[in-house]
């Protein structure tokens, strides 16, 4: 998931919304480039009738460019955009020679375009029922540019449409592509200890397939897991009766007579078999809070847990004279697992004695806020460096010169249950002062 949000040039939707995009723009491009000159040619044509009609209006009416009819056009009309005037006219005899064109008199009934000393003119020439020759003339730049604001006014909808399009489908494959982003974050939130097949039944079905080929991958990553975990299970279990009868045999031996010499080596005997012991507790305590299928959820009080869990420690909180106890009385009810919150519980205060020399203290305290439950956990030992508080989490990890014996599973027990339960958990000094102790504080959600 991480290297899909890191590359983004490779996103489905990005190399869609470029390609529609250029195609509608490609077709918009093309579209527009015949409107415009369609527009354009329709808008000659159109003033091209507005000549002709006018000509046809002379004739009709036996008009003559000098008629005191045709006040309606003024002069400006008449000078920068429609001229009439009859062929052949001599700008000499006229009153209003300014008006006249120096037109050809051997043009031919029909348009004609004109070039003239500095302008270039549209001219329909037509021959009146008296005989006379009539031309309707109008300056070529002023058509084109009536004829370029003509075809631009049509072109404007097309203009305002093609954005509106390109924002709605960016919109549109958004949504199509929505299921695949909430697939990707279905699969995100699984972890290995709960992983579950993905549905199908809501998703498009071009991605069935691949969706399925996940979950047949997934079904066989479980398998594996399971395998795996059934195998910690039977393997520590089975381990459990002959290391118990080592045990039994030492401490036989232990009521014998033997020299100093042997003593010594039966007690580093004893001690590994108490260290054997030990890991494989935490082997079976590892399998059992990882089996989903036994787990059940119920209103737990954290203040119990924790009592039950200072009566079973107490002999070795009682050998090394540390003082245990809560640093406020409070209480939370947590909606949780009790067997996870218990070892959760265990491994941490179990920890804090182990690591706090003798004459110490561990001081436990709950909290409960807005947010959710704070259960907090200090003590006086010396503290876990900055450079190793994420490799603690980490199974069979171990701080080297500690003198406690462990197996290096309890942090990664710890780890694994607050993952479960949708937890938090960080180690910091409980003297930042003075750079000691450890204070473990694990927030539960509501």
């Amino acid at each position: 998931m991480d290297g899909v949000k890191k590359c983004p040039r490779n996103s489905l939707k990005t190399r869609l919304s470029y390609w529609i995009s250029a195609a509608i723009l490609s077709v918009a491009i093309i579209a527009a480039s015949f409107t415009f000159s369609s527009a354009f040619e329709e808008a000659h044509e159109l003033q091209d009738d507005v000549l002709q009609q006018m000509a046809v209006l002379f004739d009709r009416y036996s008009l003559t460019p000098n008629d005191s009819t045709l006040t309606p056009l003024s002069q400006d009309q008449l000078e920068f955009q429609v001229s009439v005037q009859l062929l052949g006219d001599n700008p000499a005899s006229n009153p209003i020679a300014k008006n006249i064109l120096a037109l050809p008199s051997n043009l031919t009934d029909g348009f004609h375009t004109v070039n003239l000393a500095t302008q270039s003119w549209r001219v329909f020439v037509r021959t009146l029922s008296s005989s006379q020759r009539i031309a309707v003339a109008q300056e070529t730049a002023i058509r084109d540019n009536i004829a370029f604001e003509t075809a631009l006014h049509t072109l404007m909808p097309l203009l305002v449409l093609i954005p509106i399009l390109l924002l709605l489908l960016g919109y549109i494959l958004g949504k199509i592509l929505s299921p695949i982003s909430i697939l990707a974050h279905d699969v995100d939130r699984q972890t290995e200890h709960d992983l579950q097949l993905i549905p199908t039944t809501q998703l498009p079905s071009e991605i069935v397939p691949f969706v399925e080929a996940i979950n047949r991958l997934l079904s066989k990553n479980s398998q594996v897991i399971t395998s795996q975990k059934r195998f910690i299970a039977d393997a520590a279990h089975e381990l459990r009766s002959p290391i118990t009868a080592l045990s039994l045999q030492a401490q036989r031996l232990q009521q014998t007579e033997l020299t100093d010499d042997a003593r010594q080596k039966l007690n580093a005997l004893q001690a590994g078999i108490s260290r054997s012991i030990h890991l494989l507790e935490q082997l079976l305590s590892m399998a059992r809070q990882q089996d989903n299928s036994i787990q059940q959820h119920q209103r737990t009080s954290l203040k119990t847990v924790f009592t039950e869990v200072i009566e079973e420690l107490y002999p070795l909180v009682e050998a090394k004279e540390i003082d245990l106890g809560f640093s406020q009385d409070s209480d939370a009810q947590l909606n949780a697992n009790p067997v996870r919150l218990k070892t959760l519980i265990h491994n941490l205060i179990d920890n804090a004695i182990r690591y706090t020399p003798s004459g110490g203290r561990v001081d436990l305290s709950i909290i409960e806020t807005e947010q959710g439950i704070e259960m907090t956990i200090k003590d006086t030992g010396p503290g876990i460096a900055n450079t190793e508080v994420q490799k603690v989490f980490e199974p069979f990890y171990r701080i080297l010169g500690s003198n406690e014996y462990g197996s290096g599973l309890g942090l990664a027990i710890v780890a694994s249950i607050v993952q479960q339960m949708d937890a938090k958990i960080s180690l910091t000094p409980a003297d930042p002062v003075n750079n000691c102790g450890l204070c473990v504080t694990v927030q539960f959600p509501l």
